[in-house]
């Protein structure tokens, strides 16, 4: 808004010759009404006040200029102060999803009340002649009663995240940075998918080219201290819609393109660069500045007074991978000072007082900012073509736990550079493997798939989400404040697997011991991602030392990653000689026969440049079952999730389906003591509970756990009450047989409960679509396979009335 109604007043003003400060004493700003339609709101809901308005100014989003705040005071008398806003109207196409301005700009005021009863508040109008009050309003608050209204996400006294209402959360989902054509129909699809299969969480970038709100002029920008009407509508309904769905954003205020010439450059157009007219002669003025960082907070008390109400904003994300910015390490003090000093502002301003975090990208990490009270979560984004990329998920989580306690989160992941590499595996095993093994480490929630537009919607994989959401409501992770503790897994010998994790410059364990069994020193070493060369980044060398005691002759290799520097050498020296050496390349497996013995392995890189690595492996050295184990503070709950090791992306496109596990013990220590306990088994894809059996532990607190066979994956639960004490559940177990199949042969089926009578069979393949339906009354208790079936892994899913059970089915050609 460019003139106003007091236009005449300053042109007479002019005419009369008089002073500006006359003008000021003489003519104070006015508000001249405040209406709202919504006379009651739910607690936790938007109230929302519009405030006609009479003062000077040229730039109506300048708080400098111009500054609408209200004061709600609560039933009980607590004071909330909050800043308004102005904003433009607009009419939604929801076949078009295209917007149609309506009516004029004006002022308005949000705000979320927290207690029912009556509430009461005041608005105040600032400009350059002056602060004026309102008189006092009054609405009234309904206790939550919406399905989905919990109130707004806290952090709590656990590693996990709850409710206002105490229930707890957590996060399930993906990021979802940016549209592709239109917010509208674009996130509409996208979060129906997540909701329609329990998914609770995205990750929002505020990007120029998404639904960021401040760029250089263009394309509906305006430069600084302008912000983009249109976009800011589609939050509008982008937040509210989530709020109304269950579902939670970590909203990205900023990423490190805008700050950085090298890394997804936009420098060249920020708004903030010197030649566009800002103020930033070069990137890292965008942190030291004093006009730079007054614009920045000036655009966040635009974003607090629009969306502070909005209980679907789980967070504040300051940065997308900082690291990534111009010159980060020579000026990390300075970016740290910045995002205390941000945080800080943030904590101050926002009437809900929010959770705020930031982001380095793999495992980079800056201990005074994870340190500081005001940081919240911390978070890592791993990128890694391994087969077992989860295991890099989870050492990353325990590793933040241990030294920041706070909750923490898998915040981007993916295979590789590219969604190619997650393309080539169309069922999401990776993808499935990612989210459990990174929730069953102790993060806050899953993992975030990055590839959301390229990957998780073309291959339809939103049925992933089904068994998370429905095996974790029933596992009390905050409740009983569970964290990862270590376990020993029985009667499944397997490879041992190394999987790094570490990001650039991160030093990490070089000096590995494997004692015979399998028992390693330190039990979970951080290994570099990055083999670095002999000749450039010499101060980063750290070339893995292996000490191994093994009975059995082993094989030992290198597996790398898809990304490499100039000519890198893979040198492995055994026993002081070398015994490979060569040119090192990428997505590439180097091996070499250890015999039985005491030995010492080193593997170097002797070339130019660093060479990225995706795993070590000794082969029967370990275990054919991973297992990830969290116990509860007072040690009566246990929970796991266990995985077939050769169940991954790269073993079935390489060989099929593996063999399923064999019979096979968990052990845990520091359960209670002496007694034998429930134990209850889900299969993670359906969320099924498929059996339960009893667990014992001994007097010295070590719980012993049966698995059963699996093909795939298991979660297991076990509370600490006697079994004696109470009922045992009442699975449904599935058997199937024959177990493989061939397309055109019968399939019998059977409950170890006896045989089911009026039977529904469902036939999934790997995608989880449905490709066969079959009904079946009385005896005859069997189903054929189509002709036109291929061959793969599918799931039967089979229901009597009440009765329910799934279980994987395999056809072979």
């Amino acid at each position: 808004m460019d003139t106003n109604s007091k236009t005449w007043l300053i042109m007479l003003l002019v005419t009369c010759s008089l002073p500006q400060s006359a003008f000021a004493i003489a003519f104070p700003p006015t508000i001249i009404a405040v209406t709202y339609a919504d006379t009651s709101v739910e607690q936790y809901a938007k109230f929302e006040a519009q405030v006609d308005l009479d003062a000077l100014f040229d730039n109506p989003y300048d708080y400098d200029e111009i500054a609408v705040g209200a004061t709600f005071t609560s039933p009980d008398g607590t004071i909330y102060e909050v800043d308004g806003f102005y904003m433009q109207d607009y009419s939604l196409n929801l076949q078009t999803g295209s917007l149609t301005p309506a009516g004029e700009g004006g002022f308005r005021v949000r705000f979320a009340p927290d207690a029912p009863g009556t509430w009461s508040f005041t608005l105040s109008l600032t400009d350059a002649s002056g602060t004026i009050s309102s008189d006092s309003y009054t609405f009234t608050c309904a206790a939550a009663s919406s399905v989905h209204n919990h109130g707004f996400v806290r952090t709590s006294a656990t590693h996990y995240l709850t409710f206002d209402d105490g229930s707890p959360y957590i996060a399930i989902g993906e990021n979802i940075a940016w549209q592709n054509t239109n917010p509208y129909l674009n996130y509409s699809d996208w979060i129906d998918g997540l909701s329609a299969n329990g998914a609770n969480f995205f990750r929002l970038w505020h990007a120029h080219w998404g639904l960021g709100i401040e760029w250089s002029e263009g394309n509906g920008f305006e430069g600084l201290r302008r912000y983009k009407q249109t976009n800011c509508y589609y939050q509008d309904w982008l937040f509210d819609y989530c709020a109304d769905q269950g579902i939670y954003i970590m909203l990205a205020l900023q990423h490190h393109g805008p700050v950085s010439t090298q890394v997804n450059p936009n420098w060249h157009e920020s708004p903030y660069n010197i030649v566009n007219g800002g103020m930033c002669a070069g990137t890292h003025d965008f942190f030291m500045d004093d006009e730079a960082r007054a614009d920045t907070q000036n655009r966040y008390r635009y974003i607090l007074a629009r969306w502070g109400y909005s209980r679907s904003i789980l967070c504040w994300e300051l940065f997308n991978e900082v690291h990534w910015t111009d010159n980060y390490e020579l000026y990390k003090e300075q970016i740290a000072e910045w995002h205390l000093e941000m945080a800080a502002f943030l904590k101050a301003t926002d009437p809900q007082s929010r959770i705020v975090s930031t982001s380095y990208g793999e495992t980079t990490d800056d201990e005074n900012v994870w340190s500081d009270p005001n940081f919240d979560l911390t978070q890592s984004h791993i990128y890694l073509n391994a087969p077992h990329i989860e295991r890099a998920l989870a050492a990353g989580n325990k590793r933040f736990l241990e030294a920041f306690d706070k909750p923490t989160l898998n915040g981007e992941f993916g295979l590789g550079g590219s969604s190619s590499l997650a393309n080539g595996d169309p069922d999401g095993i990776h993808f499935h493997n990612a989210m459990w093994g990174s929730l069953f480490s102790g993060a806050m929630g899953t993992a975030m798939s990055w590839w959301w537009d390229s990957y998780i919607q073309p291959q339809a994989l939103y049925y992933h989400y089904n068994g998370l959401t429905e095996i974790s409501s029933q596992i009390p992770f905050a409740q009983e404040d569970m964290t990862p503790v270590p376990n020993t897994v029985l009667g499944a010998p397997g490879d041992l697997q190394f999987t790094p994790s570490l990001g650039w410059a991160v030093a990490g364990d070089s000096d590995i011991a494997i004692a015979e069994g399998g028992l390693i020193d330190p039990a979970a070493p951080a290994l570099s991602t990055f083999l670095y060369g002999a000749e450039w980044n010499t101060e980063l060398r750290q070339p893995p030392v292996f000490t191994l005691s093994t009975g059995t002759p082993t094989v030992f290799r290198v597996q790398t990653g898809d990304q490499t520097g100039v000519n890198p050498i893979l040198e492995i020296t055994l026993n002081g000689m070398v015994v490979l050496r060569d040119t090192a390349m990428i997505n590439t497996t180097y091996e070499i026969e250890i015999p039985a013995g005491t030995h010492n392995l080193q593997v170097d890189n002797v070339g130019t440049d660093w060479i990225m690595i995706a795993a070590y492996v000794f082969t029967d050295l370990g275990s054919g079952i991973h297992a990830y184990t969290l116990r509860a503070a007072d040690r009566s709950v246990t929970a796991g999730w266990a995985l077939n090791a050769d169940y991954n992306h790269l073993f079935i496109a390489a060989n099929g389906a593996p063999d399923p596990t064999p019979l096979a013990q968990v052990l845990i220590e520091g359960f209670q003591s002496l007694g034998t306990y429930q134990v209850r088994f889900y299969e993670p894809l359906s969320g099924e509970l498929v059996a339960t059996e009893v667990a014992a532990a001994d007097a010295s607190g070590t719980l012993s756990i049966d698995l059963p066979s699996f093909l795939w994956d298991l979660v297991f639960l076990v509370e600490g009450e006697p079994v004696a004490n109470r009922e045992l559940a009442s699975p449904t177990p599935l058997k199937l047989f024959p177990n493989p199949v061939t397309v055109g042969e019968e399939v019998h089926f059977r409950s170890l409960k006896g045989e089911f009578q009026n039977t529904k069979i469902v036939l999934l393949n790997a995608a989880g679509l449905p490709v066969y339906q079959h009904s079946n009354a009385g005896a005859g208790q069997y189903f054929t396979i189509p002709q036109e079936l291929p061959a793969g892994i599918y799931w039967v899913h089979l229901q009597e009335e009440e009765k329910k059970a799934v279980q994987p089915l395999i056809i072979i050609d």
